[in-house]
């Protein structure tokens, strides 16, 4: 169980390595560029968490701790909670950077587009004039959408369901009812904090590779 998760801890850890020395040395273009510090911070903080669930692990093997359906319930909790708090501070971050982004990128038009009839940048708007302009496919957009969802509903509302809906992202499957806990296997959090990470690097690298030229420190 938390074997496994912390497994699955390590492989995100490498994926955001690979992610952020791409960025590093294939976009990043200025002192303390917004966009490599973004996944190597996202990369410190996975360590962080795998840290924690390796503390876990290492407790939870111990010949001294009694397996019971009661501490196996508590060190489910723990590990859930571990991921979900990575995973809002993973979208955060990434909300920061999107904003910086699109004000590096002048030439995409997304900040016009993003803050029309606006008074504040938030990243929804960003991904949807994303999606206007043609640096998204509705598929990818339609995952930005429902990994959104998922964070407001764990950061505002306690995790608590707003909505009747079965989400499907990655390899997992979260069902939805109104007033009731989301319910999602044991890795949920770390399949999303993946997932929006994947996304942020393909946007990213789309918005990069056509608006390069045009950006400006």
């Amino acid at each position: 169980m938390i074997v496994s998760v912390s497994e699955e801890t390590h492989c995100l850890l490498e994926s955001a390595r690979s992610y952020a020395e791409a960025v590093s040395a294939e976009v990043s273009d200025r002192r303390n560029d917004p966009r490599s510090m973004c996944f190597w911070n996202i990369h410190n903080r996975i360590k962080i968490t795998e840290e924690i669930l390796g503390f876990y692990e290492s407790t939870w093997m111990s010949e001294r701790v009694e397996v019971t359906e009661e501490s196996e319930g508590e060190a489910i909790e723990r590990m859930v909670t571990v991921t979900k708090d990575l995973f809002v501070d993973v979208v955060s971050t990434i909300e920061k950077t999107s904003k910086e982004a699109v004000r590096i990128y002048r030439g995409s038009g997304l900040e016009e587009a993003a803050m029309e009839g606006r008074n504040y940048l938030y990243l929804r708007n960003i991904i949807e004039a994303s999606r206007r302009l043609g640096y998204l496919s509705d598929h990818e957009f339609g995952e930005w959408e429902d990994i959104l969802v998922m964070r407001n509903l764990v950061t505002h509302n306690n995790s608590v369901s707003d909505r009747s809906k079965r989400y499907a992202i990655g390899s997992i499957a979260i069902s939805m009812r109104p007033n009731r806990m989301m319910k999602g296997p044991i890795n949920t959090f770390i399949v999303l904090t993946d997932r929006i990470i994947s996304l942020f690097y393909t946007w990213l690298r789309c918005i990069h590779e056509r608006f390069a030229a045009g950006s400006g420190a």
